[in-house]
């Protein structure tokens, strides 16, 4: 067996909070960003003032930052020093010392320049590096976390340690003993820290960081690195460090009492201003137990039993049923938490919009993923409108979905949806986003005059898919329905681009009825288990120049039977069942049909034949074709064939 190497990943909790710094022989940094709560005091007077882009902050000089806050200070030789929230620090240039009294760091500085010395509670370190993060320990030392270039932590005693990229260790109380070095995730810690990802200016170093995150990665691909499955702990001696299962984690939250344990009304812009305790907002994640539909997942972000956005002041805390006020609009600005990679709302049981909600503030220049995470239900009231713009934006929940009137808007990015058994549906709603769409459920997906508009739509229901009632599905690349059981297509127009577009509908163990409903786009393609029934009256089938129309089944009796329909727009058109019935319909060009026998029928409808039960025409003209007829039927583009 290999010897593996201890591969720790680190907790999420350390991921949003860490940070790092060192010291640096600098006597004054510019403040390029600031978020939320930021403080400059007076080492002179300890006199206060908010902390704002363009101010210098000048050594001795302290720095708060509060919750959900951080800062990013640049000096003149392009040192960057990285502040994250509830931290507290200032530097002495006469002894190069940072003395970080509480929170973390990340300190970046060109090759050659930085280098200085770590003061906390009971801990003092010299510490060199080019990307590193401090942060401080409840014990009052502090752990040190390479990210890129090589790190040497030097101690009073005249000890040594020195780690490469992806390495850790903790500086213990005293400052005078070692503590093991542990192997850390650098994927994770660079997808999911503020410090590193959450400013609007890219850390210059970032390109060297994931050069090291691939070489992790190709190291754990090749055995030579295994993952323990446990995350760091904040916490360690010189025996060992302090680590976390991740199934315990949500325990250890309710020992300290979880927001999920009280509802949260929400009918103000900002999230600060919800009561509390319980804290809300979460970097350490959240976890929804005893509920398999997420699986044990963590989500981070604001948490709550029962999450309610209400018109500004009403105050409502109302359920589905109670009183609600579709007419006023309430804005939740969420620009605090736009750099963020994930902010989730999490109820435990269900999310209500009482009324029209837009999630403001949420930049298109972040890749955020935005969701709506309920433990039973999301519930909107009739008549609003919840907009978010927003890269990625999901709505999951176990119960079913079921927007009446509603409509949903995001003008940047992709939006989900996802529930369990329950299913998924959209009666006159709108679905309009500039990305894609996407809905996944266990149970059945409906669509009732609802209009779709997207990039692409991805349907996948494990039930059936009903799309009626003059539903309007409008894509500008390609839209694909998957269905475990029947799909139902009824009074409903679909729309692709009709040169390069697509629409898909699949019918694995189901049947597919279409009725009354006009498809115009490049490749249209219907599959289905049990079979295909199509009724095109008064509908338009159409498409560019090139377009093509594919009808097929899988079963071993299952037939593909289409009526008035026209199918002379399409420049190519493919039927494969082991039986297809074809009831006044136009073909033109090229067309294919396969069936079980690959025999042409005239007259009422024969298992494993191709049946023409009357008023089929090729060009405009009646086919003429003998009983029996297989290969191409004379004087038309027509070929029968077997299935293969």
């Amino acid at each position: 067996m290999k010897n593996l190497s201890a591969l720790a990943v680190l907790g999420i909790g350390c991921i949003f909070a860490v940070s790092s710094s060192r010291a640096i022989d600098l006597k004054q940094s510019k403040l390029t960003q600031v978020v939320n709560d930021v403080e400059i005091i007076s080492a002179a007077d300890q006199s206060q003032k908010n902390a704002s882009v363009n101010d210098v902050f000048k050594m001795p000089d302290i720095l708060k930052t509060g919750p959900q806050s951080r800062a990013e200070l640049v000096a003149d030789d392009e040192t960057v020093t990285r502040v994250g929230a509830n931290t507290i620090f200032s530097f002495d240039p006469a002894n190069r010392t940072i003395d970080l009294k509480q929170g973390s760091l990340l300190f970046h500085s060109p090759h050659g320049k930085g280098g200085g010395t770590i003061h906390t509670g009971s801990a003092t370190a010299s510490v060199l590096g080019t990307t590193l993060i401090i942060t401080t320990t409840p014990s009052g030392g502090f752990k040190v976390l390479d990210l890129e270039g090589s790190v040497e932590v030097n101690f009073l005693n005249g000890l040594n340690q020195k780690l490469a990229p992806g390495q850790m260790s903790f500086v213990l109380p005293g400052g005078n003993q070692l503590s093991p070095i542990v192997v850390f995730r650098l994927d994770d810690l660079t997808k999911n820290s503020r410090l590193v990802g959450g400013f609007h200016n890219q850390l210059a170093s970032l390109p060297l960081i994931l050069q090291q995150v691939q070489k992790q990665l190709a190291a754990i691909a090749a055995g030579k690195l295994g993952d323990t499955g446990l995350l760091v702990g904040s916490d360690g001696n010189s025996q060992g460090i302090q680590v976390i299962d991740p199934n315990t984690l949500q325990s250890a939250l309710n020992a300290i009492g979880t927001p999920l344990k009280v509802d949260a009304i929400i009918d103000q812009p900002s999230l600060a201003a919800v009561s509390t305790p319980p804290q809300r907002i979460f970097t350490t994640p959240i976890l929804l137990q005893n509920n398999p539909f997420y699986l044990g997942q963590g989500f981070v972000g604001f948490a709550a039993k029962d999450i309610y956005f209400d018109a500004p002041g009403s105050q409502l805390q109302s359920d589905v049923a109670g009183a609600r006020d579709v007419t006023s609009t309430l804005n939740v600005d969420l620009s605090p938490y736009a750099s963020w990679s994930e902010f989730d709302f999490v109820a435990a049981q269900n999310i209500v919009f009482n009324t029209s909600t837009t999630f403001s503030g949420l930049a298109s220049d972040y890749n955020l993923t935005f969701s709506f995470i309920a433990g039973n239900q999301i519930q909107v009231a009739s008549g609003t409108t919840i907009q978010a713009d927003v890269a990625n934006w999901q709505w999951e929940s176990p119960a079913v979905l079921s927007l009446d009137t509603v409509s949903v808007v995001n003008n940047v990015g992709n939006t989900y949806f996802a529930t369990g058994t329950g299913g998924v549906l959209f009666n006159n709603c709108t679905v309009r986003m500039n990305g894609n769409l996407g809905v996944q459920t266990l149970g059945d997906a409906s669509f009732i005059g609802t209009g779709l508009t997207a990039n692409s739509s991805t349907v996948d229901a494990a039930g059936s898919i009903n799309l009626s009632g003059g539903s309007a599905v409008t894509m500008i690349a390609f839209g694909a329905f998957t269905a475990g059981k029947d799909i139902t297509i009824n009074g409903a127009n679909f729309l692709s681009d009709p040169n390069n577009g697509a629409m898909n509908f699949s019918a694995k163990n189901g049947s597919i009825n279409v009725s009354g409903s006009s498809f115009n786009t490049s490749f249209l393609s219907l599959n289905s288990g049990d079979g295909i029934l199509l009724d095109g009256t008064g509908q338009t089938f159409t498409g560019g120049a090139n377009a093509q129309a594919s009808f097929s089944t899988t079963g071993s009796s299952a037939a593909v039977s289409l009526s008035n329909a026209d199918f002379t727009h399409y420049a190519q058109t493919s039927i494969a069942s082991q039986t297809v019935n074809l009831y006044n319909v136009a073909f033109n060009n090229v067309v294919n049909i396969f069936s079980r026998l690959g025999l042409w029928n005239n007259g009422s409808s024969q298992s494993g034949y191709v049946n023409d039960l009357g008023g089929v025409t090729y060009n405009g003209t009646l086919v003429n074709a003998a009983n029996g007829s297989s290969g191409k039927l004379s004087g038309t583009g027509i070929t029968i064939g077997k299935l293969p």
